[in-house]
C-alpha cells in the first residue's frame, strides 16, 4: 500500500476540489436568494459594479438558479465517479485482506455514505449558513464567476429549460406562474432554516411570512363590515349628532344620503373637532369636514390598495359589492395589521374582541374573525362559508337568530359550545364560547 500512497493523494484533493465547489455552488445561491435587495441597489447606484452585476444575474430567476442547479449537479456527479471509481478499490483491498466477503460492493456502499455525508455537511449546511449570516458579502464576492459561468453555460441551460417546458406541455402541466411559486416557496423554506439556525427570530419569521401572503389577500378579508360600522345620515348633521360623533370614540365615521348604500363622504374627528373649536361649538357645515370617500372593488388585492391609498393620500377605503352596495371599510390601519399584527388602540382597549370570564370560558365579539379565535385559543374552528364566529354559530344553528332566542347554543365537534348572547339588526353581536374538556386534554397531551 506504500506505493499507492502517493497516487492516492491527487485523486483525493480532486474530491476535496470537487466538494469545495458544491460548497461555492450552494452558497452563491443561498446569498444571491437572501442577500437584501435595497442594500445591494444602494451599492449599485453608488456605482459598485459587482451590485449591479448581482442585480442583474438574479434578475432572470430560471437562469440564475438553472445555472447554479447544473454547477451542484455536474459536481455531485464528478466526486461520486471519481470517488467510485479511485477510493473503492483502496478500501475493497483491505476488506479482502481482513477476509471480508463482498469487499467491492461494501466498499463502494461504504464511500457513497461516507462522500454523501462529507457533501451534505461541507458542500452544503455548512457554506449554506455561512452564506445566510453574510449574504451581502458571499453573494457580491462570487457573482462574477456565478456570471462568467452563467453565459458560458447558456445553451445547455436553454436546452434544459426548452426541453423542460416540452415534458410539460406534453403532460399537460405547464404553468407560466409554476416558477413564481416554486421560489416562493423555496424562499419559505429558508426562512424556516434562518429561524432555526437563530439568524431571524421567530416573530421575524412570521412577519416575512405574512409579507409573502400578503399579496393574495382581498379587501373585503379585512374589512370592517358595514354592520359594525357608526354610520350618520347627511340630512340628520345638527349639534347633537356632532356631540354623539365626538363622543363614539371613532376617528372616521362615514356619511350616507337617504339610504345606506349611497356613502356621499367621509367625516374626520379631528377635522370636525378643529372646525367645530373654531366655530365656538356651534353648528357647522357638514361640507366643511365632508372627506369625498374613496371607492374601491371589495375583491381588490390589499397590496395595490396599500399604494393606491398613499398615493392618493386617502386614509380610509369603501368596499362596494357586485352589486353596487355599501359592504364596509378598510383603513391602512388594518393593511398594515396583516403585516405586524393587532395594533391595539384606545378603543380596542374600551371594546376588546375577545374577553376570558372563567375557566376556557370566553366572551367573543361576534364579528371576530375564526382564524383569529383559533390563534388565540389554540383551536380548531372552521367553516366553508364563513369567516366570522357569528357566521359559524347562525351555519350550526341554521337559522338567524331573533332577540328572543338569546340563550341558544350549539356543539361545534366537541370543541367547544358557542351561546347567543346577544342579537341586534338580525346579526350575534357577543358570543359566550366555551372550549370542551376533551380539546383541553388533547392539548395537554400533545
Amino acid at each position: 500500500m506504500d506505493s499507492g500512497g502517493p497516487s492516492l493523494l491527487p485523486k483525493i484533493l480532486i474530491i476535496v476540489f470537487l466538494t469545495a465547489l458544491n460548497a461555492f455552488f450552494a452558497s452563491a445561491e443561498m446569498a444571491m436568494v437572501s442577500s437584501n435587495k435595497n442594500k445591494i441597489q444602494t451599492l449599485a447606484d453608488e456605482g459598485n459594479k459587482k451590485a449591479k452585476a448581482l442585480l442583474r444575474v438574479t434578475s432572470d430567476q430560471t437562469r440564475f438558479l438553472s445555472t447554479i442547479q447544473v454547477g451542484i449537479t455536474l459536481a455531485n456527479l464528478f466526486s461520486s465517479a471519481s470517488a467510485a471509481t479511485s477510493l473503492s478499490p483502496y478500501l475493497a483491498m483491505v476488506l479482502v485482506d481482513m477476509g471480508i466477503p463482498y469487499a467491492s460492493t461494501i466498499s463502494l456502499a461504504l464511500i457513497t455514505i461516507l462522500l454523501s455525508f462529507i457533501t451534505i455537511i461541507f458542500g452544503e449546511l455548512v457554506p449554506k449558513r455561512i452564506a445566510l449570516q453574510n449574504a451581502e458579502k458571499v453573494g457580491l464576492a462570487s457573482v462574477r464567476i456565478i456570471d462568467f459561468i452563467s453565459k458560458v453555460t447558456y445553451p445547455f441551460v436553454k436546452f434544459l429549460s426548452f426541453s423542460t417546458t416540452f415534458v410539460l406541455k406534453a403532460l399537460g402541466q405547464y404553468s407560466e406562474d409554476v416558477e413564481e411559486r416554486i421560489s416562493e416557496e423555496e424562499l419559505k423554506s429558508y426562512i424556516r432554516v434562518s429561524q432555526e439556525q437563530g439568524v431571524i427570530n421567530l416573530s421575524g419569521e412570521e412577519m416575512i411570512v405574512k409579507i409573502m401572503d400578503f399579496d393574495d389577500k382581498m379587501a373585503h378579508e379585512i374589512m370592517t363590515p358595514r354592520t359594525s360600522i357608526y354610520m350618520i345620515d347627511y340630512d340628520e348633521f345638527d349639534n347633537n349628532k356632532i356631540n354623539e360623533i365626538l363622543d363614539s370614540g371613532f376617528s372616521r365615521v362615514p356619511v350616507f344620503k337617504e339610504k345606506a348604500d349611497n356613502i356621499v363622504g367621509i367625516i374626520y374627528l379631528k377635522d370636525l373637532f378643529v372646525e367645530y373649536s373654531k366655530n365656538d361649538y356651534k353648528s357647522i357645515d357638514i361640507d366643511k369636514v365632508l372627506k369625498e370617500p374613496y371607492f374601491i372593488p371589495e375583491t381588490k388585492k390589499i397590496d395595490s390598495l396599500l399604494k393606491e391609498l398613499q398615493n392618493t393620500k386617502n386614509y380610509v377605503a369603501v368596499l362596494i359589492d357586485e352589486y353596487g352596495g355599501f359592504s364596509g371599510i378598510v383603513t391602512v390601519e388594518d393593511i398594515v395589521e396583516e403585516i405586524v399584527g393587532e395594533i391595539e388602540d384606545e378603543y380596542d382597549k374600551i371594546n376588546p374582541r375577545m374577553e376570558k370570564i372563567g375557566e376556557d370560558l370566553y366572551l367573543v365579539d361576534g364579528f371576530m374573525d375564526i382564524d383569529d379565535v383559533n390563534e388565540e385559543l389554540n383551536i380548531e374552528l372552521h367553516s366553508d362559508n364563513h369567516e366570522t364566529i357569528s357566521g359559524l354559530a347562525v351555519e350550526l344553528l341554521g337559522y338567524i337568530p331573533s332577540p328572543d332566542q338569546v340563550g341558544a347554543v350549539v356543539n361545534f365537534e366537541n370543541i367547544a359550545l358557542l351561546k347567543v348572547l346577544s342579537v341586534k339588526d338580525n346579526r350575534i353581536e357577543k358570543i359566550e364560547l366555551k372550549i370542551l374538556e376533551e380539546e383541553s386534554e388533547e392539548e395537554d397531551e400533545d
